[in-house]
């Protein structure tokens, strides 16, 4: 257990606190003022390491970033620093990051944004709001429950991705619909098909059938 213990204290995630609310791990509180303190109403607080552990709901903010060329949407992707402990070299979201106390969800994607990508406040006045997914699985002997605040931005073309955190080895991009391509090699970051879903939702259902748009909603848990 010192082992365990001094593992996480090595590890970024282990200095953030993240709140604990009354609400099942399996139906997460999801309804949350944007601007307000993101540590209201909850009964605890925890190193963030320790959320999986205990079963506990983690929260994130992602945003895609995206273009459209012609009648193609664009989605671009950071490249994940190999120096990561967790998915190292895989493409991830744009910008994706935890929640952490005292700073609202907006603040903290716009903190996220600037540190991962470079974007600063003036590019995020067109930012759209997304959808807000809980979602749960196993890792390993470990049970993640996570809840993400959905974003999306269309890229203009002065906007320059560049990451300051050193968290980001590159950035590229790819067609909407090559997008299963990174699934087929397994270099997508396992959660961030779900922002890419939520994209398709809200901007492109030409792009499946109807009773595909029903089945991804039913996954994403959005009925409830």
């Amino acid at each position: 257990m010192v082992k365990f213990i001094k593992d996480l204290e090595e590890n970024d995630l282990f200095t953030e606190t993240c709140p604990v609310f009354s609400f099942p791990s399996l139906k997460p509180k999801k309804v949350f003022s944007e601007t307000a303190r993101f540590c209201d109403k909850n009964i605890f607080s925890i190193k963030r390491n320790f959320l999986s552990l205990f079963g506990f709901p983690s929260y994130g903010v992602h945003c895609n970033i995206w273009s459209k060329h012609k009648d193609k949407f664009i989605i671009y992707f950071a490249k994940r620093a190999k120096k990561l402990k967790d998915f190292p070299g895989y493409a991830d979201n744009t910008v994706a990051g935890g929640q952490p106390i005292n700073l609202s969800i907006f603040e903290n994607l716009k903190k996220e944004a600037y540190e991962e990508a470079g974007i600063t406040d003036k590019y995020l006045k067109k930012i759209q709001r997304g959808n807000v997914v809980s979602y749960f699985h196993n890792n390993y002997n470990e049970f993640i429950s996570a809840v993400i605040f959905n974003y999306h931005l269309n890229k203009v073309d002065e906007l320059k991705l560049k990451n300051i955190d050193g968290e980001v080895d590159s950035f590229f991009s790819l067609p909407l619909e090559d997008i299963y391509k990174l699934l087929e090699k397994n270099q997508l970051k396992p959660n961030c098909i779900i922002p890419i879903l939520d994209f398709i939702l809200l901007n492109d259902y030409q792009f499946l059938s109807k009773g595909t748009i029903v089945e991804i909603k039913k996954l994403l848990r959005l009925n409830e």
